[in-house]
Protein backbone atom coordinates (compact mmCIF):
# COMPACT_ATOMS: atom_id res chain seq x y z
CA UNK A 1 0.00 0.00 0.00
CA UNK A 2 2.59 2.36 1.18
CA UNK A 3 4.81 1.77 -2.10
CA UNK A 4 1.79 3.07 -4.64
CA UNK A 5 2.15 6.45 -2.48
CA UNK A 6 5.33 7.49 -2.32
CA UNK A 7 6.21 5.63 0.88
CA UNK A 8 3.21 6.81 2.87
CA UNK A 9 0.35 5.24 4.99
CA UNK A 10 -2.83 6.90 6.55
CA UNK A 11 -4.06 5.75 9.79
CA UNK A 12 -7.31 4.56 8.18
CA UNK A 13 -5.79 2.59 6.23
CA UNK A 14 -3.47 0.61 8.33
CA UNK A 15 -6.49 -0.34 10.42
CA UNK A 16 -8.55 -1.37 7.11
CA UNK A 17 -5.37 -4.01 6.66
CA UNK A 18 -5.70 -5.17 10.33
CA UNK A 19 -3.62 -3.15 12.29
CA UNK A 20 -4.40 -1.88 16.14
CA UNK A 21 -4.32 1.20 17.32
CA UNK A 22 -1.05 -0.26 19.85
CA UNK A 23 0.67 -2.04 16.73
CA UNK A 24 0.37 1.13 14.94
CA UNK A 25 1.94 3.46 17.94
CA UNK A 26 4.82 0.52 18.46
CA UNK A 27 5.58 1.03 14.80
CA UNK A 28 6.21 4.75 15.38
CA UNK A 29 8.49 4.56 18.55
CA UNK A 30 10.60 1.80 16.74
CA UNK A 31 10.97 4.08 14.25
CA UNK A 32 8.87 1.98 11.48
CA UNK A 33 6.27 4.84 10.95
CA UNK A 34 7.29 8.29 10.73
CA UNK A 35 4.83 10.83 11.44
CA UNK A 36 4.08 13.15 8.59
CA UNK A 37 0.88 14.85 9.45
CA UNK A 38 -1.97 13.77 11.55
CA UNK A 39 -2.93 9.94 10.86
CA UNK A 40 0.03 10.16 7.94
CA UNK A 41 2.99 8.55 8.16
CA UNK A 42 5.87 7.72 6.31
CA UNK A 43 6.64 3.74 6.79
CA UNK A 44 10.53 2.47 6.41
CA UNK A 45 13.43 4.93 5.08
CA UNK A 46 12.55 8.78 4.80
CA UNK A 47 13.46 9.86 0.81
CA UNK A 48 14.93 13.16 0.16
CA UNK A 49 12.03 13.23 -3.02
CA UNK A 50 9.98 16.13 -2.56
CA UNK A 51 7.47 13.76 -3.92
CA UNK A 52 7.29 11.53 -0.57
CA UNK A 53 6.66 14.60 1.26
CA UNK A 54 4.15 16.23 -0.91
CA UNK A 55 2.27 12.70 -1.29
CA UNK A 56 1.80 12.49 2.58
CA UNK A 57 0.07 16.25 1.84
CA UNK A 58 -2.17 15.01 -0.45
CA UNK A 59 -3.25 11.85 1.78
CA UNK A 60 -4.02 14.50 4.86
CA UNK A 61 -5.75 16.78 2.69
CA UNK A 62 -8.23 13.94 1.76
CA UNK A 63 -9.98 12.34 -1.54
CA UNK A 64 -9.47 15.12 -4.32
CA UNK A 65 -6.99 17.05 -2.95
CA UNK A 66 -4.29 18.40 -5.75
CA UNK A 67 -0.78 20.20 -4.29
CA UNK A 68 -1.38 23.73 -5.72
CA UNK A 69 0.36 27.52 -5.83
CA UNK A 70 3.92 27.37 -4.70
CA UNK A 71 4.30 23.60 -4.37
CA UNK A 72 2.33 23.05 -8.01
CA UNK A 73 4.72 25.40 -9.29
CA UNK A 74 8.02 23.54 -7.25
CA UNK A 75 6.49 20.32 -9.09
CA UNK A 76 6.61 22.16 -12.58
CA UNK A 77 10.04 23.28 -11.81
CA UNK A 78 9.50 26.62 -11.49
CA UNK A 79 10.78 27.16 -8.07
CA UNK A 80 12.33 25.81 -4.93
CA UNK A 81 10.75 23.11 -3.03
CA UNK A 82 9.77 25.00 -0.45
CA UNK A 83 8.80 23.51 3.51
CA UNK A 84 5.32 24.82 3.81
CA UNK A 85 3.14 22.82 1.47
CA UNK A 86 0.66 24.13 -0.61
CA UNK A 87 -2.79 22.10 -1.21
CA UNK A 88 -6.19 22.47 -2.58
CA UNK A 89 -8.79 20.27 -1.57
CA UNK A 90 -12.80 20.37 -2.32
CA UNK A 91 -13.87 20.06 1.58
CA UNK A 92 -11.90 22.12 4.10
CA UNK A 93 -9.40 20.47 6.14
CA UNK A 94 -7.20 21.05 8.98
CA UNK A 95 -3.51 21.80 8.19
CA UNK A 96 -0.31 22.27 9.80
CA UNK A 97 2.84 23.92 10.41
CA UNK A 98 3.96 22.22 7.06
CA UNK A 99 0.63 22.20 5.11
CA UNK A 100 -1.63 24.77 4.13
CA UNK A 101 -4.90 23.76 2.83
CA UNK A 102 -7.11 25.64 1.08
CA UNK A 103 -10.94 25.12 -0.38
CA UNK A 104 -11.40 27.24 -3.36
CA UNK A 105 -15.26 26.99 -5.03
CA UNK A 106 -13.13 25.37 -8.23
CA UNK A 107 -10.10 24.36 -9.53
CA UNK A 108 -8.24 22.27 -12.75
CA UNK A 109 -6.57 19.24 -11.62
CA UNK A 110 -4.60 16.39 -13.37
CA UNK A 111 -2.61 13.22 -11.82
CA UNK A 112 1.35 13.47 -12.94
CA UNK A 113 4.01 10.57 -11.76
CA UNK A 114 1.46 9.29 -9.17
CA UNK A 115 0.43 13.07 -7.27
CA UNK A 116 -2.46 15.12 -8.16
CA UNK A 117 -1.43 18.43 -9.17
CA UNK A 118 -3.64 21.37 -10.07
CA UNK A 119 -2.84 22.52 -13.93
CA UNK A 120 -0.40 24.58 -15.05
CA UNK A 121 -3.02 27.78 -15.88
CA UNK A 122 -4.60 26.75 -12.39
CA UNK A 123 -1.61 27.19 -10.74
CA UNK A 124 -0.66 30.61 -12.39
CA UNK A 125 -4.29 31.72 -11.34
CA UNK A 126 -3.80 30.59 -7.92
CA UNK A 127 -0.34 32.19 -7.39
CA UNK A 128 -1.93 35.34 -9.31
CA UNK A 129 -4.88 35.63 -6.92
CA UNK A 130 -2.66 35.50 -3.93
CA UNK A 131 0.23 38.04 -5.24
CA UNK A 132 2.79 36.27 -6.65
CA UNK A 133 4.76 37.66 -9.34
CA UNK A 134 3.69 35.29 -12.70
CA UNK A 135 5.29 37.36 -15.40
CA UNK A 136 8.16 35.44 -15.82
CA UNK A 137 6.93 32.19 -14.79
CA UNK A 138 3.68 32.46 -17.11
CA UNK A 139 5.98 32.54 -20.23
CA UNK A 140 9.18 30.19 -18.73
CA UNK A 141 5.88 27.65 -18.15
CA UNK A 142 5.41 28.22 -21.96
CA UNK A 143 8.65 28.35 -23.44
CA UNK A 144 9.28 24.77 -21.45
CA UNK A 145 6.63 22.98 -23.45
CA UNK A 146 4.13 22.40 -20.20
CA UNK A 147 1.74 24.67 -21.62
CA UNK A 148 0.56 26.61 -24.59
CA UNK A 149 0.55 30.24 -24.61
CA UNK A 150 -2.81 29.56 -26.82
CA UNK A 151 -4.51 26.97 -23.57
CA UNK A 152 -3.88 29.95 -21.33
CA UNK A 153 -5.31 32.95 -23.27
CA UNK A 154 -8.60 30.24 -23.51
CA UNK A 155 -8.32 29.39 -19.68
CA UNK A 156 -7.83 32.89 -18.62
CA UNK A 157 -10.73 34.31 -21.03
CA UNK A 158 -13.05 31.45 -19.10
CA UNK A 159 -12.16 32.24 -15.46
CA UNK A 160 -12.35 35.76 -16.46
CA UNK A 161 -13.81 38.01 -13.10
CA UNK A 162 -12.14 35.51 -10.73
CA UNK A 163 -9.16 36.51 -8.38
CA UNK A 164 -6.21 36.43 -10.49
CA UNK A 165 -7.42 36.34 -13.52
CA UNK A 166 -6.76 40.05 -15.00
CA UNK A 167 -2.78 39.51 -13.51
CA UNK A 168 -2.76 36.17 -15.83
CA UNK A 169 -4.11 38.51 -18.69
CA UNK A 170 -1.62 41.15 -18.24
CA UNK A 171 1.06 38.57 -18.14
CA UNK A 172 0.44 36.72 -20.94
CA UNK A 173 0.07 40.10 -23.20
CA UNK A 174 3.92 41.12 -22.72
CA UNK A 175 6.85 39.68 -25.19
CA UNK A 176 6.62 35.80 -24.80
CA UNK A 177 10.72 35.31 -24.09
CA UNK A 178 11.92 31.70 -23.67
CA UNK A 179 15.80 32.88 -21.99
CA UNK A 180 17.65 35.41 -19.96
CA UNK A 181 19.38 36.45 -23.45
CA UNK A 182 15.95 37.06 -24.90
CA UNK A 183 14.89 38.90 -21.26
CA UNK A 184 18.49 41.04 -21.51
CA UNK A 185 17.71 41.91 -25.48
CA UNK A 186 14.08 42.55 -25.17
CA UNK A 187 15.12 44.76 -22.32
CA UNK A 188 17.73 46.61 -24.27
CA UNK A 189 14.94 47.50 -27.27
CA UNK A 190 12.69 48.68 -24.93
CA UNK A 191 15.14 51.51 -23.92
CA UNK A 192 16.29 52.45 -27.78
CA UNK A 193 14.00 55.50 -28.57
CA UNK A 194 12.19 54.82 -32.01
CA UNK A 195 12.56 51.20 -32.41
CA UNK A 196 8.89 49.24 -32.25
CA UNK A 197 9.19 46.72 -29.72
CA UNK A 198 8.98 43.58 -31.69
CA UNK A 199 7.26 40.39 -31.27
CA UNK A 200 9.26 37.65 -29.69
CA UNK A 201 9.29 33.97 -30.64
CA UNK A 202 6.87 34.50 -33.63
CA UNK A 203 5.63 31.57 -35.74
CA UNK A 204 6.57 31.51 -38.95
CA UNK A 205 5.64 28.74 -40.98
CA UNK A 206 6.87 25.74 -38.77
CA UNK A 207 9.50 27.97 -37.90
CA UNK A 208 9.61 30.11 -34.58
CA UNK A 209 12.39 33.67 -35.11
CA UNK A 210 13.30 34.98 -31.72
CA UNK A 211 12.37 38.74 -32.49
CA UNK A 212 10.30 39.88 -35.81
CA UNK A 213 8.99 43.61 -36.80
CA UNK A 214 6.42 41.79 -39.55
CA UNK A 215 5.50 45.20 -40.36
CA UNK A 216 9.02 45.75 -41.64
CA UNK A 217 9.48 42.05 -42.49
CA UNK A 218 12.41 42.02 -40.32
CA UNK A 219 13.66 39.28 -38.37
CA UNK A 220 16.69 39.02 -35.33
CA UNK A 221 17.82 35.81 -34.42
CA UNK A 222 19.79 35.78 -31.09
CA UNK A 223 22.69 33.54 -30.69
CA UNK A 224 25.53 31.94 -28.70
CA UNK A 225 28.49 29.83 -28.47
CA UNK A 226 26.81 27.19 -26.75
CA UNK A 227 23.82 26.97 -29.17
CA UNK A 228 25.09 27.92 -32.49
CA UNK A 229 29.40 27.29 -32.23
CA UNK A 230 28.59 23.94 -34.18
CA UNK A 231 28.82 23.41 -37.62
CA UNK A 232 25.82 21.33 -37.96
CA UNK A 233 23.89 24.15 -36.19
CA UNK A 234 25.28 26.79 -38.48
CA UNK A 235 24.30 24.40 -41.39
CA UNK A 236 20.43 24.75 -40.06
CA UNK A 237 20.53 28.52 -39.29
CA UNK A 238 22.01 29.15 -42.85
CA UNK A 239 19.08 26.73 -43.76
CA UNK A 240 16.39 28.40 -41.58
CA UNK A 241 17.42 32.24 -42.77
CA UNK A 242 17.57 30.82 -46.74
CA UNK A 243 13.95 29.55 -46.28
CA UNK A 244 12.79 32.88 -44.28
CA UNK A 245 14.40 35.12 -47.04
CA UNK A 246 12.37 33.06 -49.81
CA UNK A 247 9.33 34.22 -47.66
CA UNK A 248 10.62 38.03 -48.01
CA UNK A 249 11.77 38.24 -44.64
CA UNK A 250 15.49 39.98 -44.20
CA UNK A 251 17.32 37.83 -41.41
CA UNK A 252 19.88 39.37 -38.90
CA UNK A 253 21.63 37.29 -36.46
CA UNK A 254 22.92 38.46 -33.35
CA UNK A 255 25.50 36.41 -30.85
CA UNK A 256 25.55 37.14 -27.59
CA UNK A 257 28.67 37.14 -26.63
CA UNK A 258 30.04 39.41 -29.66
CA UNK A 259 27.42 41.98 -30.83
CA UNK A 260 28.13 45.48 -30.86
CA UNK A 261 25.45 47.25 -28.90
CA UNK A 262 26.17 51.09 -30.50
CA UNK A 263 26.31 49.82 -34.39
CA UNK A 264 23.26 47.42 -33.77
CA UNK A 265 21.54 50.46 -32.04
CA UNK A 266 22.12 52.40 -35.79
CA UNK A 267 20.89 49.63 -37.74
CA UNK A 268 17.86 48.96 -35.95
CA UNK A 269 16.81 52.77 -35.99
CA UNK A 270 17.56 53.02 -39.89
CA UNK A 271 16.01 49.81 -40.95
CA UNK A 272 12.81 50.30 -38.28
CA UNK A 273 12.86 54.41 -37.87
CA UNK A 274 10.30 54.57 -41.24
CA UNK A 275 8.14 51.70 -42.89
CA UNK A 276 9.38 51.02 -45.95
CA UNK A 277 8.02 53.32 -49.25
CA UNK A 278 6.61 49.55 -50.79
CA UNK A 279 4.31 49.60 -47.28
CA UNK A 280 3.22 52.96 -47.40
CA UNK A 281 1.68 52.37 -50.95
CA UNK A 282 0.04 49.30 -50.25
Amino acid sequence: MAAGQWGNVTTAQLRAIGFSKTAIHWMVERGLLHPRHRGVFTFGALSPAPEQRWAAALLAAGDGSALSHTSAATFYGHLPVREVIDVVAPTRRRGDERLRVRTPRRFEAVRKEGLTVTTPAQTLLDLAAIGWPIDRMTHDLAASGTVSLDALRTFARNRRGEPGAAALAKALDLPHTRSAWERRFLKWVKALDGVPIPVMNDPIGHLTVDCHWPEHDFIIELDTDATHGAAWKRRDDAQRDAWLKERGKEVQRVRKETWDRRTLAQRLRQRLGQPPLELLAR
